[in-house]
């Protein structure tokens, strides 16, 4: 029984999108002009090592969102679902806003610059102060019909 809570119901790596990642290629140029003048080698593994780098950086650091049975996790958080009261699918034209002005200072947020769509998910948890968290995901409403709302 207890594995089956556990056993997740929804996944989704967010990852960024491939536009993402080309400005990162500009580190390469800018170390290998940058160490041109002392040593052209170091310069260009320099530049490869970084770049790689920050691609890594930039794919460990993707949000991986599970729903279990049990609970629901974004990233390195994770909380009860029984402590869900209700879900809302930010659509792209409302996400600004929804990052912005109308974001609660004591809310749990996690944002993947490259995905406009967002949910919320409103908490009800007496011994914690976080109203909702609000986080990027590619599937909204298929989050949301997983929750169960």
């Amino acid at each position: 029984m207890n594995e089956q809570r556990n056993e997740p119901l929804y996944s989704e790596w967010v990852l960024p999108s491939w536009t993402s990642f080309i400005p990162v290629l500009a580190v390469y140029p800018t170390l290998w002009i940058t160490f041109l003048p002392i040593n052209p080698v170091i310069g260009v593994w320099a530049g490869i090592g970084l770049t790689f780098a920050v691609i890594a950086f930039m794919v460990t650091k993707s949000a991986r969102i599970v729903v279990s049975g049990a609970n629901l996790q974004v990233g390195n958080a994770q909380i009860d679902r029984k402590f869900i009261s209700s879900v809302e699918v930010i659509e792209p034209e409302a996400a600004f806003a929804a990052r912005g002005r109308d974001l609660d200072p004591g809310a749990w947020i996690h944002f993947q610059g490259s995905v406009n769509s967002l949910v919320r998910v409103n908490l009800n948890d007496p011994d914690d102060p976080t109203p909702y968290w609000l986080f990027s995901t590619r599937n909204p409403a298929e989050l949301k019909d997983c929750l169960g709302f």
